[in-house]
């Protein structure tokens, strides 16, 4: 390769860039101008060919970017090149930059690092890893970034916190998703004073039909329930089954007067299944902080009302504590309390 003042390549490295300083240093000595020339052409060439995005902005524009910053973010070089870096992150995210210092993107300090979100050219979200390192390019102060592509790992985490809260049979939230929810709307309610209701939901006859139809036309049954129950939720809602064939529904900012109205639409819409085999489903409310504000108190409010149901329905009710009652309320013992992302 002839190394001169010809035409310049194209982009850069990403780890330690002690070498661009050191570049920077000897390009001011004439009798170095020859070795500062080679020592660019080499560093131009090597960032072409590492898979490391790098980006160079020298005041507020791109001034250097390499093939797998194309790659990355779907623009060509020239569309790059007439851009600032920070117009590619995501328009949802103001301060993208997640650091311990918790500094604004302008004010990315020495080897800084961090993740950002951006938007390709094709409207894809990514996320990226990326380093902030100041240094001396092409005779002027710029600032470098080395950007690695962390999205299948952040889709990897996010699948696993889902997996983590989600009832692999039904769809709808699991025990600790309950919980969760639970331990987050006590604290609301309490900090607000407003109010918010729990159904308790038992599918009556699961053991009649998994007798005459089999386990799977129990779990279908399961499921048929968990079905009604999405359509009658809001988005703030949760419903979850936390065992067997009980289900429970949190109802935020709901009045006792409108969590019965959910209730019996929830029942009737049961009841027209036209499916089979046919079902129907006891339903216990109550109301934070009307009958209680732990959730014990709530979980036995609505217990008693679910069986005083079954009651009257002259099915033969069992202990509360049968049911898992005790064990949901015991379990919140030892369970650390989260706050809940979109509550409170």
């Amino acid at each position: 390769m002839v190394c001169g003042g010809g035409p310049k390549s194209a982009p850069q490295e990403h780890t330690r860039f002690s070498m661009l300083k050191k570049i920077s240093e000897q390009a001011a000595d004439g009798p170095f101008q020859q070795e500062f020339l080679c020592q660019e052409a080499t560093f131009r060439t090597l960032a072409e060919a590492i898979a490391t995005a790098i980006f160079v902005i020298q005041g507020k524009r791109l001034h250097f970017v390499n093939h797998a910053a194309e790659v990355m973010t779907g623009y060509g070089r020239e569309e790059l090149l007439s851009m600032n870096f920070w117009d590619l992150i995501h328009p949802d995210t103001r301060e993208p930059v997640i650091n311990r210092s918790h500094e604004p993107p302008q004010e990315i300090g020495p080897s800084s690092r961090g993740e950002v979100r951006i938007l390709t050219r094709n409207h894809e979200e990514r996320w990226l890893d990326i380093t902030t390192t100041p240094i001396d390019f092409d005779g002027e102060p710029s600032s470098l970034i080395s950007a690695f592509d962390l999205t299948k790992r952040k889709q990897a985490e996010s699948q696993a916190r889902l997996l983590a809260i989600t009832d692999p049979l039904t769809g709808l939230g699991n025990y600790r998703r309950l919980l969760d929810v639970f331990h987050a709307e006590i604290e609301r309610s309490g900090r607000t004073g407003r109010p918010f209701a729990v159904l308790l939901l038992d599918l009556d006859g699961l053991k009649k039909i998994n007798d005459a139809y089999g386990h799977l036309g129990g779990s279908r049954a399961l499921c048929r329930l968990a079905d009604v129950l999405r359509v009658h939720c809001r988005a703030i809602d949760t419903a979850a089954r936390y065992g067997g064939d009980e289900f429970a529904v949190i109802l935020p900012e709901t009045t006792a007067v409108a969590a019965e109205l959910v209730a019996s639409r929830i029942r009737k819409r049961v009841a027209t299944d036209g499916e089979q085999p046919a079902f129907s489903a006891s339903i216990g409310v109550a109301i934070c902080p009307r009958d209680g504000e732990t959730i014990e108190a709530l979980l036995r409010k609505a217990d008693r009302e679910l069986y005083g149901m079954k009651s009257r329905s002259k099915e033969e009710p069992c202990p509360p504590t049968a049911r898992g009652l005790h064990r949901l309320a015991q379990s919140t013992k030892s369970v650390p309390r989260r706050r809940t992302a979109g509550l409170g």
